[in-house]
């Protein structure tokens, strides 16, 4: 499973826990029974959309930012429109909107580049991406037959009863396909848990079903009451739940923006530093070369060096799990804790002699299929192999300093080199 599709079931499932406590109605009950506790927990999601958009902006990401203040004024509006006894009719179509236009409005706002935060670029942005809540909103004050025909596709609109509209299912379609296809990779986490962003919608349109099923009986005030603390109650858990996910996603990228390495999307020698810190006895180190690094940049260009670097990087990741760390250069560093000298040796070496089978295809010398958004490469580039040397060493029973074991493995490596490359030397 790749890493995008693992944190997406895991957003997915994050998400869905409001829905969950829903149907445990001893649950649901005693938070109803509780005011303090309520009113406690709806500071819980504005606390933490603040964050999100704070550390958007601490992160040099203004999407990020403008993304968690739209997130929180939908809350503060979910939240308080009934209680302004605006009425529930005029919060069902105000949801309608919000599941029709805000999924058009993301698209809009993360398909632009990232500009400063106060530019003029900046506004232009943000009131382009709030067009389809505006363009909505109009449609239906002054073309209501026109609304109902975009917004429910041709269908009448329901009466007394929630229907999520086609429209919103369609541009919900559209933001997860914006996602998917998308190739920002840095801001990719944090587009994944947006997509559950939706989720808390379409629970807040079923606890107006709820608040309009009430007002179909008379609009008592205990009924009333009640109704409006259970959509309360929903909303809040929903955006507690959406906040959470996206402040995880945020700290995710940053750790990407620190500990990993840009180029080949393994941990960088800072993580690798922190976690050779941690290591007391038990483990071995192994350091790897890519044979002939600098010939084959001088020979195919740095483009398709950069390329086999990934290539490498990707094939240890493979192999050898999240052990692979970037050294520096066409080095790599393999962390094996908990494991002898002689696993660490086989594994190396089952992983070099893999390497050397697979073939990599030069970039230069093929050209791009037209057609379609997405052209294809065709395969016209020369096959080359690639070979890498490994030195390997463990740290002694009662324990070694970590530089002394990564002096003795670099030793290794370079006698791996001088009897001739592409093969493992040990201790």
């Amino acid at each position: 499973m790749s890493e995008k599709a693992k944190w997406a079931g895991i957003y997915l499932a994050a998400a869905l826990l409001p829905l969950f406590i829903h149907f445990i109605r001893p649950l649901r009950d005693g938070l109803l029974s509780s005011p303090g506790t309520l009113q406690v927990l709806k500071f819980v999601p504005t606390v933490g959309l603040t964050l999100v958009a704070v550390l958007g902006w601490q992160i040099n990401q203004t999407r990020i930012f403008w993304t968690g203040s739209v997130l929180l004024g939908t809350y503060a509006f979910c939240l308080g429109f009934l209680d302004l006894g605006w009425g529930s009719k005029a919060f069902r179509i105000s949801l309608e909107i919000l599941g029709a236009a805000l999924p058009l409005s993301l698209v809009i706002l993360f398909l632009i580049h990232e500009t400063k935060l106060w530019s003029d670029r900046t506004l232009a942005r943000v009131l382009l991406a709030l067009s389809p809540l505006m363009l909505f909103w109009t449609l239906h004050q002054w073309a209501p037959d026109v609304y109902a025909n975009v917004v429910y596709w041709g269908s009448q609109p329901p009466t007394g009863s929630i229907r999520i509209p086609s429209m919103a299912w369609a541009s919900t379609a559209l933001f997860l396909a914006f996602v998917h296809f998308q190739g920002d990779l840095k801001i990719r986490p944090f587009l994944i848990s947006l997509s559950t962003c939706f989720i808390p919608l379409l629970l807040n349109l079923h606890a107006c079903h709820q608040v309009l099923k009430v007002a179909n009986q008379g609009n008592a005030k205990d009924l009333w009451r009640q109704a409006v603390n259970l959509k309360d109650l929903e909303v809040t858990l929903s955006f507690t739940v959406l906040a959470a996910i996206l402040l995880h996603s945020i700290l995710h990228m940053y750790w990407k923006k620190v500990y990993q390495d840009i180029l080949t999307g393994v941990p960088n020698r800072q993580a690798l530093d922190e976690r050779l810190h941690t290591l007391t006895k038990g483990y071995a180190l192994a350091m790897v070369d890519i044979d002939h690094f600098k010939k084959f940049n001088d020979t195919y260009g740095h483009a398709e060096g950069d390329n086999v670097l990934r290539m490498v990087a990707q094939h240890l990741e493979e192999h050898l799990g999240f052990r692979v760390y970037r050294y520096g250069g066409e080095e790599f560093c393999v962390v094996f804790e908990g494991d002898s000298l002689a696993t660490a040796e086989q594994m190396m070496d089952k992983t070099r002699g893999s390497l050397e089978k697979r073939k990599f295809r030069l970039r230069q010398g093929g050209r791009k299929e037209p057609g379609g958004f997405f052209p294809k490469r065709t395969t016209g580039g020369k096959i080359v192999h690639i070979t890498v040397s490994v030195g390997v060493s463990a740290a002694a029973k009662d324990g070694s300093p970590y530089e002394q074991v990564i002096k003795k493995a670099d030793k290794n490596l370079y006698e791996a080199k001088e009897k001739g490359r592409n093969r493992v030397v040990a201790d």
